[in-house]
């Protein structure tokens, strides 16, 4: 039996593994925004009034409306979606596609030919990497930019994260952080109710 991430029925690319230990980072904002949503795999961790979930695929925002019942389903480029929901009560999410080789000229995950689920990529790494860098700085919200541990940004503060247990390759995912503000756990501690 295949074990690949790649071969089971949703093959997206994104923060399976190590979700669970960016979540914590979350801070509680009014709005949450994720201007790459994917899959959506961190919005359950969100702690926001209002959920904002963006993508330019339509399986992508197809699976969030049925997922994220209550969140906002947009499907509008990233830095319009980043414009759009910027104030000093936003938390962004950013997840951009890491690694362009998962996904064919037409969107879909090449590795996968059965898969009927296209995801969405309109340029190479380095030119999403290189708009984020000219928006960002710019930004009244506070962000977490997601990246995978070979790539690099440049911002205030950076942490990089790995997954507690391992993946299906039987190594640990590992994430890259960087934001504009410390990143410090938010969620309260049970130290705090003692």
């Amino acid at each position: 039996m295949n074990k690949s991430i790649f071969f089971k029925p949703i093959t997206y690319p994104g923060l399976t593994f190590t979700a669970s230990q960016i979540g914590p980072y979350f801070p509680k904002t009014k709005y949450y925004v994720e201007p790459f949503s994917g899959l959506a795999r961190t919005a359950k961790y969100c702690r926001s009034e209002v959920m904002i979930l963006n993508d330019k695929s339509k399986f992508s925002n197809n699976y969030c409306k049925k997922k994220f019942r209550n969140a906002i389903i947009t499907n509008e480029d990233f830095e319009v979606s980043i414009k759009k929901w910027d104030s000093k009560d936003t938390f962004f999410l950013i997840d951009p596609p890491w690694r362009v080789e998962f996904y064919n000229g037409k969107g879909m995950l090449h590795r996968n030919k059965a898969a009927t689920n296209p995801a969405f990529i309109d340029r190479s790494i380095p030119e999403y990497l290189n708009k984020l860098k000219q928006i960002l700085p710019l930004i009244k919200g506070h962000y977490i930019l997601t990246l995978g541990n070979t790539l690099k940004f440049t911002g205030p503060f950076f942490k990089q994260i790995q997954s507690l247990k391992k993946d299906v390759f039987q190594y640990h995912a590992k994430t890259n952080l960087y934001s504009n503000k410390p990143l410090e756990i938010q969620i309260p501690q049970i130290i705090d109710y003692v």
